[in-house]
């Protein structure tokens, strides 16, 4: 290669980055005007809002399309929870229906 080749590679590079410095200024430059406009911690917030409502819209459509399957998990839970009230509940019931079958 010659002198000149290089001289014009040189030129042609030297372009080159002067064209990718202005262009990373004006996005920098765009990138403050947005964040001056709405800063980054809002965006955030935002994005975070829109995905939680997301989410419970989905919950809700689940939901609503599996009432039975919640209905019953709801009750089992209940169901349980109180296991020992139930049972002395039953035991009650159970003794007086036998006390009162014996009497007829």
């Amino acid at each position: 290669m010659s002198r000149q080749d290089d001289a014009q590679d040189l030129i042609a590079a030297r372009n080159l980055r002067d064209t990718a410095r202005e262009t990373l200024r004006r996005d920098l430059d765009t990138l403050r005007a947005e964040l001056s406009y709405r800063p980054i911690a809002g965006r955030v917030r935002d994005r975070a809002v829109r995905q939680a409502s997301s989410a419970a819209q989905t919950v809700t459509d689940l939901a609503v399309d599996n009432r039975a399957a919640i209905g019953l998990t709801a009750a089992a839970l209940a169901g349980w929870l109180f296991r020992k009230r139930l049972g002395a509940l039953a035991q009650g019931v159970s003794g007086w229906l036998v006390k009162a079958l014996a009497r007829d």
